[in-house]
């Protein structure tokens, strides 16, 4: 699996920023299912303009910081296997992932190895609003490591992660929006891992792609696609964001902003494959970015944390797990 993984995942931007390099967008993204507490690493760059490192943790409530850098403080090796943003690394290594966390004015740090146990899958070249996106994601790998955030020391020792990697060419702001969710089992002796993944128009009246991908053990064992997918929304989380970030971004971003549903149900069927995932939050952060096309608008991605329960038959084995969840809700 490292082998393939070796193959697959390494940073594009040098390759294919070039000629629309202002609407070019990459980041490696990360979510460790620690036991009560899900913690979000992200590496983001955004054309040749902003480089960030996001790193959100929640235990009781979500806490955390998007950090900004300077673009020439970015480096991307030349095997395209390793990026920097400041002192801050993302390394794709023979075993899997190494994450280095140094922000010192806010007091967080740490380091984090990522052993993949499930293969890696790509999407090539989905279309998102009038631009294009992939994405390489692993829906199971074991976190090892520690992190320091707000005083408080956070040790991780094979507790079950996941990864997705995202690139390509759009403007935020487009007509576009996204649910994306990973489903982990809260028994890491369970095999089976769930990635939810819906594309929408800004007003979520139609999708232009959803898809729910089923692995057992390390590998994928169904991929239930577009008509075979069908999503229900109940009712409105009616607890407030834990917190908005970048911080300023709270003053523009009010409440009448969408959050997340109290409920999402999913339930996807093929052939003889059947699955029902039942998603429930407790708590979201809100990550608001300036809108790229309407100078009076921002796009808000609402990062929810919960529990889920996952059922169904896939190739005639039974699934029935109680999982760990975390799901991005996008509003562009």
């Amino acid at each position: 699996m490292t082998a393939v993984l070796a193959q697959s995942d390494f940073l594009r931007a040098p390759l294919l920023a070039g000629a629309d390099a202002d609407d070019f967008k990459e980041w490696h993204h990360f979510v460790i299912h620690a036991p009560d507490t899900h913690v979000l690493i992200n590496f983001s760059l955004t054309g040749p303009q902003s480089a960030r490192v996001i790193v959100i943790v929640h235990d009781t409530r979500w806490t955390g910081v998007v950090e900004r850098f300077d673009p020439r403080l970015v480096e991307v090796s030349v095997d395209l296997g390793e990026l920097s943003i400041g002192a801050n690394t993302m390394r794709v290594t023979p075993d899997g992932y190494r994450v280095q966390i140094d922000l010192p004015a806010h007091d967080i740090c740490g380091v984090m190895d990522f052993t993949p146990v499930s293969r890696p899958f790509v999407v090539n070249n989905q279309p998102v609003g009038e631009g294009r996106m992939s994405w390489l994601f692993v829906p199971r790998l074991r976190a090892a490591g520690w992190l320091r955030i707000d005083g408080r020391d956070m040790a991780f020792d094979d507790d079950l992660a996941y990864h997705d990697h995202n690139w390509g060419r759009f403007r935020w702001g487009g007509d576009f929006g996204w649910t994306w969710g990973t489903i982990v089992p809260k028994e890491r002796s369970n095999p089976w891992s769930m990635v939810f993944l819906q594309m929408t128009d800004r007003r979520r009246l139609r999708f232009t792609s959803q898809a729910v991908y089923v692995w057992h053990r390390d590998e994928p064992a169904a991929m239930l696609l577009r008509s075979a997918v069908d999503t229900h929304v109940h009712g409105r989380l009616s607890r407030a964001a834990d917190c908005t970030l970048p911080a300023p971004m709270g003053l523009i971003v009010d409440g009448t902003v969408p959050g997340v549903p109290e409920r999402l149900e999913i339930c996807a069927h093929r052939l003889g494959d059947a699955v029902h995932a039942e998603f429930r939050p407790t708590s979201y952060a809100r990550l608001a970015h300036p809108s790229e096309i309407h100078l009076d608008r921002c796009t808000v991605l609402c990062e929810a944390g919960g529990s889920a329960h996952v059922t169904g038959t896939v190739r005639g084995e039974r699934m029935d797990f109680d999982g760990a969840a975390v799901f991005e809700f996008l509003h562009g």
